[in-house]
C-alpha cells in the first residue's frame, strides 16, 4: 500500500476513567444523603385523606358533600386551626360549625369551641361524640350503649323538619338519648338503645345536631336514600359552613411545635456530623497536590502514526476488503451529511443524492460506494483517491 489510509481508520482514543472512579464514592454518598432527606420530609408532611376528610375523593372521604353544599350556595370553609374557626364565627352568626372528627378534639379547644359557638349563636354539628365531649360541651345527652349500632337505612320517625324532609337515611353508630335531668330533645332515626340523630337547642341558642355515624356523609354513600338531603338540611341551613378537622398539635397553649421540636434529642447533632464528614470526604477525594506541571514526553509521536500503523497492519494481513469497506463507510457518512441526509442513510440513497449534485451517472457513483472489493493494492489506492475526489466534488457543489 503506497498511500496512507484516512483518519476514519484510526482507533478511538481511550476514555479516562480514573477521575470517575475517584468520584464514585462521594457522589454515591451525596445521593444517599439527599434521598434520606427527601424521604424524611415526605414522612413528616401531612398525610392527607382519611375518614370524612372534606378534600378527599376516597370512598370514606367527604369531598362530594362539600361540593353539593357549595352548589346550594353555602360558603364552605375548611379549617384545621381553631383560630381560623374563631375568626370565621366572629364574622357573623349565620354559620354552622361541623366537627366530623370529634375524636381529635382534645384539651382546652373543647371549651374554646363551646364559648365561640355560644357567643356567635351558631349552629353546631357533631359526628359520633363520646360522653366526655358531650359533658364538656354542656349537652344533656347520654350514650345509650358503648357498642355502636350497625349502620343501615332507617326511617326518621320524628317531627323534625330536616329529618322529615330527608326521609330515609343511612344512620346508626352511637345511639343518643336525653339525660335524666335534661330538657326534651328531638330524637330521629331510632335504634335499639336510642336514636341515630338527636337535635336540640345549643348553649348559644343555635341548633345542635348530633349524628351517631358519619357514613351518610361519605363519598361512597352520599347518594343512598335521603343522605344528600339530610346532609344539606343539617349542614347547609346557614349561609356559611365551617368544616373543622381538629389538629392534635393545635392545643391553644402556645405556638404549634416546629420540626426541630418534634425531632428526638441528638438528631441535629448527628446530622451536623454527617454533613462535616461528607465535606471532608469530598475535599479528601477531590484534592489536588499543587498545580499541574507539564511533563515532557520521551518520544514525539505524530498524530498520523496511528493511521499509518493501522494501514500497515491491513497491508500485512492483505485485508483489502476490510480497508475498502471502512473507506466507503466513512465516505458515505461524510457525503450524507453534506447532502443533508441522516448518518444512517442507505448508501444507494446517498449515491443518488451525490450523483444529482455532481451530475455523474448514478450507476458510477453507486459502483464507487457499494462496488466490489479491490483485487490488489493498486485498486485499493485508486478506490481511495476516487472516493476522496467524489467527496470533494460533492462539497464544492
Amino acid at each position: 500500500m503506497t498511500a496512507p489510509l484516512p483518519a476514519a481508520l484510526a482507533a478511538p482514543p481511550a476514555r479516562p476513567a480514573g477521575r470517575w472512579r475517584r468520584l464514585r464514592a462521594p457522589v454515591a454518598l451525596a445521593v444517599a444523603v439527599l434521598l434520606a432527606a427527601v424521604a424524611g420530609l415526605a414522612l413528616l408532611g401531612p398525610a392527607g385523606g382519611g375518614y370524612l376528610d372534606p378534600g378527599s375523593v376516597a370512598p370514606d372521604g367527604a369531598r362530594a358533600v362539600v361540593q353539593v353544599l357549595r352548589t346550594h350556595g353555602v360558603d364552605v370553609r375548611v379549617r384545621t386551626r381553631f383560630d381560623d374557626v374563631a375568626r370565621d364565627l366572629a364574622g357573623g352568626s349565620d354559620a354552622t360549625v361541623v366537627v366530623a372528627r370529634t375524636d381529635l378534639l382534645l384539651g382546652r379547644r373543647t371549651a374554646d369551641l363551646r364559648s365561640a359557638v355560644q357567643d356567635a349563636g351558631a349552629d353546631l354539628a357533631l359526628i359520633g361524640p363520646q360522653q366526655a365531649l358531650l359533658a364538656d360541651l354542656g349537652l344533656p345527652l347520654v350514650i345509650g350503649s358503648n357498642s355502636p349500632e350497625s349502620t343501615s337505612v332507617r326511617d326518621p320517625s320524628c317531627s323534625d323538619v330536616v329529618a322529615a324532609r330527608a326521609g330515609s337515611a343511612l344512620l346508626g353508630g352511637l345511639a343518643y338519648r336525653a339525660g335524666p335531668e335534661g330538657p326534651a330533645v328531638t330524637a330521629c332515626y331510632p335504634v335499639a338503645t336510642g336514636a341515630g340523630l338527636v337535635a336540640l337547642t345549643g348553649p348559644g341558642g343555635g341548633r345542635t345536631t348530633v349524628l351517631g355515624s358519619g357514613d351518610a356523609l361519605t363519598n361512597e354513600r352520599l347518594d343512598d336514600a335521603g343522605d344528600a338531603a339530610l346532609a344539606v338540611g343539617t349542614l347547609g341551613a346557614r349561609a356559611r359552613l365551617v368544616w373543622w378537622t381538629p389538629n392534635p398539635a393545635d392545643t391553644g397553649v402556645g405556638p404549634p411545635p416546629s420540626l426541630r421540636d418534634l425531632l428526638p434529642p441528638g438528631v441535629l447533632w448527628a446530622a451536623g456530623q454527617l454533613v462535616v464528614a461528607l465535606l471532608v470526604a469530598m475535599v479528601w477525594r477531590g484534592r489536588r497536590l499543587g498545580r499541574l506541571v507539564p511533563e515532557p514526553l520521551p518520544v514525539v509521536v505524530r498524530s498520523v502514526e496511528t493511521t499509518l500503523g493501522r494501514g500497515r497492519l491491513y497491508r500485512r494481513a492483505r485485508a483489502r476488503g476490510r480497508a475498502a469497506s471502512v473507506l466507503r463507510a466513512a465516505a458515505v457518512e461524510r457525503i450524507a451529511v453534506t447532502c443533508h441526509l441522516t448518518h444512517s442513510a442507505d448508501p444507494r440513497e446517498v449515491a443518488v443524492a451525490a450523483a444529482a449534485r455532481t451530475r455523474r451517472p448514478v450507476t458510477d457513483v453507486t459502483a464507487l460506494l457499494v462496488g466490489p472489493e479491490p483485487t490488489d493494492d493498486a485498486a485499493l489506492v485508486t478506490l481511495a483517491r476516487a472516493l476522496d475526489s467524489l467527496d470533494t466534488e460533492v462539497r464544492r457543489a
